[in-house]
């Protein structure tokens, strides 16, 4: 039997398409080098994303009562949850969130991001708002709508929630559903109630908002009632105390605020879903799912 001959090379040999790869190789090396110059690099974009969104912010004077233009934060007062020991440490608190395709193109907060309960460790630009009054009509300095200095936010007063971080003023809001019962909100994280999806929350700019744009003003426009129900119509146009427990509602859609202890994952870790939905129980009380306080660092002693 002959033995079947095969060809031998020396090392220096080159075989393949060995240029091709050397050339490839050169082209990746050259890449990376140009977007870690102009500052592209994943890594950079999500560093500068946990510096955007996680930058400290300081709360408004603590005081009993919450004013306009006041800094708060939204807090679910009860999530029952099993295994809450983390959350018990740092409560959750609504939040603007952000997914990975949104990132590649942007590290700011813009109308593309999301609104989950994350746990608050601190207040920061993306779990606190600003409380904007609806009088006025126009966007001036880049910055909130006209504020009556000092005035008290009151039961029933009509109020805006304004995201503070952004190129430009990022107002929360929802709105009904379309004909075939989805919400126009586009969301990564939904929730649904008897089969039925719920209400999505949003982000609107100035550009979309107002008459004429896609989003109404009045999809905007939220208030506050006494968490009895009794006491809502001799409570309405008192002061609205800060650390208490109320219902936050939406005007257009006359739906509650909801916390979900549904679980998602985000960029920033294991997060709550929520939406806009009225949840009660047989004596029409709203249970813990509507139940919130809104927060400027007043401790209740």
């Amino acid at each position: 039997m002959s033995l079947v001959t095969r060809s031998t090379y020396r090392p220096v040999v080159r075989l393949g398409n060995w240029y091709e790869d050397i050339c490839l190789e050169e082209e990746k090396l050259q890449t990376f080098l140009s977007l870690r110059e102009r500052g592209e690099l994943m890594v950079e974009k999500t560093r500068r994303l946990y510096e955007n969104f996680h930058k400290e912010i300081q709360l408004s004077t603590p005081r009993d009562t919450i004013s306009f233009g006041d800094i708060v934060q939204l807090l679910p007062v009860h999530m029952q949850i099993c295994n809450n020991s983390r959350n018990a440490e740092n409560p959750p608190a609504l939040s603007v969130s952000i997914n990975e395709r949104v990132v590649r193109r942007s590290q700011q907060m813009n109308e593309e991001c999301d609104l989950t309960l994350a746990p608050s460790v601190r207040p920061c630009i993306r779990n606190s708002f600003r409380i904007v009054s609806i009088a006025g009509d126009g966007w001036e300095d880049n910055s909130a709508l006209r504020i009556p200095k000092e005035e008290l936010l009151k039961y029933g007063q009509p109020f805006r929630l304004q995201c503070l971080g952004g190129g430009e003023p990022l107002l929360l809001y929802s709105s009904q559903k379309s004909w075939d019962l989805t919400s126009p909100i586009h969301s990564n994280y939904e929730s649904r109630k008897f089969g039925e999806i719920n209400l999505t929350l949003g982000l609107c700019a100035k550009k979309n908002c107002g008459p004429g744009k896609f989003v109404p003003l009045a999809y905007t426009h939220w208030y506050c009632q006494h968490l009895d129900p009794h006491k809502r119509f001799e409570t309405e146009g008192n002061p609205l105390p800060s650390n208490q427990p109320l219902v936050i509602t939406h005007m257009a859609t006359n739906r509650n605020l909801a916390a979900e202890n549904l679980k998602i994952h985000t960029l920033f870790g294991t997060e709550f879903v929520v939406c806009v939905q009225n949840y009660k129980n047989i004596f029409k009380r709203e249970t813990w799912q509507n139940i919130w306080m809104i927060s400027n660092g007043h401790q209740i002693k």
